[in-house]
């Protein structure tokens, strides 16, 4: 554990790398993406309204957490661009596991948002009159099950994308569009037509982001959901790591 947290220091004091401003700016524009949120939400749904049983005050609370906690609820390790640039490859010169140095560099990226961007946005959100606060107190092992599961997602999309020979922007906009509809990241399964939410809250996607922020919203059944987790923690995570086996000799970057 102490190599682990000391590659996260180091991913911490190389996250400001593009300047101060750059990053206030980004978390900026977030926020602004946020507010147009929040007015949608808040036009749709009138006071006193709900949609399949979340209320306007639940919506609010679904998505600025959404937004707050993006780095945990869709979970991007380094993998992606590292098999691009070469990077990948100087990992498996060094005495850890691929997986361990890929964690704590993904972990150690997190401090930083969550500082500056989730924390002042989960203030502001209390004195707005919509307090995130866990409707159900199975919200924080959800969570941590989403973690989990998220960095399994992530290598299997690492391994596609060796298994197509890199190309990155193609998987990086392929996963964005899946994320965005199918993770329940951007709009909650209960805004849905058709029913399509309860089937994709128990999919492989669906239990990531989803499943915590429904319990955040006081909306899910934690039974169900927590068990859906479970079963695709215990699923992805050997399909991750035998994928990973046999998907490494093939894999091809610049610098290597």
């Amino acid at each position: 554990m102490k190599a682990f947290f000391a590659t996260a220091r180091l991913c911490v004091r190389n996250s400001g790398e593009f300047g101060l401003m750059n990053t206030l700016g980004e978390y900026l524009l977030k926020l602004i993406a946020l507010a147009a949120q929040w007015m949608v939400w808040r036009a749709i749904l009138p006071e006193g309204a709900t949609v399949d049983g979340m209320t306007r005050q639940g919506m609010l609370v679904y998505v600025t957490v959404s937004s707050a906690l993006a780095p945990m609820l869709d979970v991007r390790t380094p993998a992606s661009s590292w098999l691009h640039d070469g990077t990948m490859l100087g990992l498996f010169q060094r005495p850890r596991s691929v997986f361990a140095q890929l964690a704590a560099h993904t972990v150690g990226g997190w401090l930083v948002p969550l500082l500056l961007y989730g924390l002042p946005l989960l203030a502001l959100s209390s004195l707005l009159g919509f307090a995130p606060v866990p409707r159900s107190p199975w919200f924080f092992p959800s969570l941590m099950l989403c973690v989990g599961q998220g960095f399994a997602v992530d290598y299997l999309f690492a391994c596609l994308q060796i298994q197509l020979r890199n190309v990155d922007w193609a998987m990086h906009v392929l996963r964005g569009g899946l994320t965005a509809l199918l993770t329940g990241g951007l709009i909650p399964f209960a805004a849905l037509p058709w029913g399509l939410g309860r089937w994709l809250e128990f999919s492989p996607l669906g239990t990531l982001a989803g499943a915590p922020l429904a319990l955040m919203a006081g909306i899910g059944e934690p039974a169900r959901l927590i068990a859906a987790q479970l079963f695709w923690n215990l699923t992805l995570w050997p399909l991750a790591l035998w994928a990973f086996r046999a998907s490494r000799e093939r894999m091809v970057s610049y610098g290597g």
